[in-house]
């Protein structure tokens, strides 16, 4: 295949500890059969370089934060297409180029691997997912992921073996797409989600339906063969109880800033949102009584209070309002 058949360029987020991993992925990249005009790595400031390098890459130093460094992804970019990626990913030869294709192919804007597989958990799992954040799977059509109203997201229950449909959001991880739509919906106005920790915050939501509900069309695709090298699960029992208010934090803020608080929403819509986000919010209430009694911590269940009640307060204060509406006009 002719090597130059588009231009794309790469840009990545880092701490500069990826180490092998993030090895792995400049490797990968460099041995594409389209490779990359350019490499740039946004890296926080005041973390240290990574040694290793495929010697096509710009280290830029930003401000810590996974929106700072994601929202810097398009700087200093002149090719028509932009890989975002995470530190940990490994691609195929020829992965690039079939996420180009199948995205021309269907006259999209973007395209994401499918690297988290929610369809793939078990039974358990779906039920434990169900009751802790309302999330959902639905019968196949031609969604893949769809938000819901509660701001939480049901996703396609059997997909086709290497099936590529539209969606509405996607695991952060890894995303291909036109570099002007990047920038067309000014993922910079998101940089408030950097005030709280990181890893509380479904950010790559956020983006991705910001791309959907700013009238672009996404994609998603599986059986890649994109890995996510560092895919660790979330434990509950693993996180401390400043970051499960947080978490409780989140879910209220992207269902208040994605969902409810859209311009041309109408009266009945908020109504109808406002029912479903109340629903996920009792489901998930209940759930944290149950975990602490098992654990006989209360703090389980009264963080998950906390951060319900400080994002409603943050959503209704003046620095909140000053944030440009979520969709782009």
């Amino acid at each position: 295949m002719e090597n130059q058949k588009f231009e794309y360029s790469v840009a990545i987020r880092t701490l500069g500890k990826g180490g092998e991993k993030y090895k792995q992925e400049l490797e990968s990249l460099h041995n594409q059969t389209v490779m990359p005009k350019h490499i740039f790595v946004f890296i926080a400031e005041g973390y240290p370089r990574p040694e290793f390098q495929v010697g096509i890459e710009e280290y830029v130093s930003v401000h810590k934060g996974l929106v700072h460094q994601r929202s810097a992804s398009a700087d200093g970019v002149d090719t028509e297409f932009l890989l975002i990626l995470d530190d940990d990913v490994f691609f195929p030869a020829d992965s690039v180029e079939k996420l180009h294709d199948d995205m021309m192919k269907r006259n999209a804007d973007g395209i994401a691997p499918d690297t988290f597989e929610s369809y793939k958990m078990g039974l358990f799992s779906k039920i434990k997912y169900y009751f802790a954040t309302g999330v959902t799977s639905h019968q196949p059509n031609e969604w893949d992921i769809i938000i819901k109203r509660n701001g939480t997201f049901s996703y396609n229950v059997c997909p086709e073996r290497g099936g590529v449909y539209l969606t509405q959001s996607a695991a952060g991880t890894a995303c291909f797409m036109k570099t002007d739509v990047f920038r067309a919906i000014h993922y910079e106005h998101e940089l408030w989600i950097d005030q709280y920790p990181a890893g509380t915050f479904g950010e790559d939501q956020i983006m991705f339906n910001k791309i959907h509900k700013n009238g672009f069309r996404m994609l998603m695709a599986h059986d890649t063969g994109v890995l996510h090298l560092d895919a660790a699960t979330n434990n509950i029992k693993q996180k401390t109880y400043e970051k499960l208010k947080y978490r409780a934090l989140s879910y209220y803020m992207t269902w208040y800033r994605t969902c409810y608080d859209l311009p041309d929403n109408s009266r009945k819509e908020k109504i109808l949102c406002s029912l479903a986000y109340n629903w996920r919010f009792i489901l998930g209430l209940s759930t944290r009584l149950v975990y602490a009694l098992l654990e006989l911590s209360p703090r389980f269940f009264t963080s998950f209070i906390d951060g319900y009640v400080t994002a409603k307060k943050y959503a209704h204060s003046d620095e909140y309002k000053k944030i440009p509406s979520f969709i782009v006009k």
